[in-house]
C-alpha cells in the first residue's frame, strides 16, 4: 500500500473515529473564549508550497504576542487549551489536511511560513525538509516538546533528516505507534 493510500485511509478513519468530539470541542471552545473555533496558518508544504494547517484554538491571545511558539505555563493558553494541548485533540483538524493531501500522517512537522523562511537561510539542510509533506507527527513529536526545546532546532532538523532519508513504511508504523503512546501518556509536542 502507497503512503498517500494509507494516508487517506487512515485519516479519513481517524475522521470518523473523532468527529463526535468536534462538535463538543467547538461548544467548549466558544463558551469559553472570544474567537474562531479553527485556527488557522500559513505553513509550508512539500516543495515549499504554502498552505493553511487547521487546528483548534487553544490560545486567547489577550497579549499581544505572536502565536507562534507556546512554552509551559504561556498565559494565553485557555482553560479548554489546557487539556486539547495535553490530549493533542487539538490537531484533530489536521486530519483533514491530510485528506486534502497537504500533509501526512508521519513527516517533518511545518513551522509557521516565517520561522520556516529564516530557517532556510540559516540551515542549509533545512530546505530538505521540503522534499517529503509535511505531517501531523514524526521523530521529534515522539520525543516531547521539553526534549526539543533543551536540544534546539538544529537537532530536531536532523531527525527529520534522519527520517527523509531512511523513511519506509515499518519507520512510519513505529512512529504512529510510539506516537499514541506519547499521546495516551500526555507528553510530546
Amino acid at each position: 500500500m502507497g503512503k498517500k493510500i494509507f494516508d487517506f485511509l487512515g485519516a479519513f478513519v481517524l475522521l470518523v473515529l473523532a468527529a463526535p468530539l468536534f462538535p463538543l470541542i467547538a461548544v467548549w471552545i466558544r463558551a469559553t473564549s472570544p474567537g474562531p473555533i479553527i485556527f488557522r496558518q500559513t505553513r509550508l508544504g512539500c516543495r515549499g508550497v504554502p498552505f493553511k494547517v487547521f487546528k483548534f484554538r487553544t490560545l486567547g491571545d489577550k497579549t499581544g504576542h505572536p502565536m507562534d511558539m507556546v512554552l509551559r505555563g504561556d498565559q494565553r493558553v485557555t482553560a479548554p487549551g489546557r487539556f486539547l494541548r495535553k490530549t493533542h485533540l487539538d490537531e484533530l483538524p489536521q486530519l483533514i489536511n491530510v485528506l486534502l493531501g497537504q500533509m501526512s500522517l508521519v513527516g517533518p512537522r511545518p513551522f509557521p511560513l516565517d520561522i520556516s523562511k529564516k530557517c532556510i537561510q540559516e540551515i542549509p539542510s533545512f530546505a530538505r525538509r521540503l522534499d517529503v509533506l509535511p505531517g501531523m507527527t514524526g521523530l521529534a513529536q515522539i520525543y516531547g516538546r521539553e526534549w526539543w526545546i533543551n536540544r534546539g532546532f538544529r537537532c530536531v532538523f536532523r531527525l527529520d533528516l534522519f527520517y527523509i532519508n531512511r523513511r519506509c513504511f515499518l519507520l512510519d508504523l513505529y512512529i504512529l505507534f510510539r506516537t499514541a503512546g506519547t499521546v495516551l501518556l500526555g507528553k510530546g509536542i
